[in-house]
């Protein structure tokens, strides 16, 4: 069973890798959107993908001038794709353009590194009249 409640503040090293980690730099504009009230948006992204999200070294402070809080996503390999796209999706409503920034860094993390050395995340460009059928009706 889950805890509800994840508080005081928590450190990873860039050096920390036991192979079920992604880290995700999120737009300071959309880290309050993306964590939704009380962390819903998160938790319910964890619940749909079977992973763990949490944000690490939050800088609480007013006036921060940080631009990215990083996102820690735990979980297997498919599980951290799936709640790292669904997160970039989010941010792409509050930050436009966002996710072309940093395309080719997400589509190319962890390429063939699955245990049959298969795994890659593939991409399509849609048109404007597209984009509704493949979103499911809104």
């Amino acid at each position: 069973r889950r805890a509800t409640t994840r508080t005081g503040p928590v450190k990873i090293t860039e050096d920390y890798c036991d192979g079920d980690l992604t880290m995700l730099s999120v737009p300071q504009e959309a880290v309050g959107f993306v964590t939704g009230q009380g962390g819903n948006f998160l938790r319910s992204i964890e619940e749909e993908w079977g992973s763990l999200m949490f944000f690490v070294d939050v800088d609480l402070s007013r006036g921060s001038r940080k631009s990215f809080e990083r996102l820690a996503i735990f979980g297997d390999i498919r599980n951290r794709r799936g709640s790292e796209l669904k997160i970039l999706s989010a941010v792409e409503t509050k930050v436009p353009g966002y996710f072309a920034s940093i395309q080719d860094e997400v589509l190319n993390r962890d390429i063939y590194a699955d245990a049959t050395g298969t795994w890659g995340t593939d991409s399509m460009t849609f048109q404007a009249e597209e984009l509704s059928y493949a979103l499911g009706k809104q």
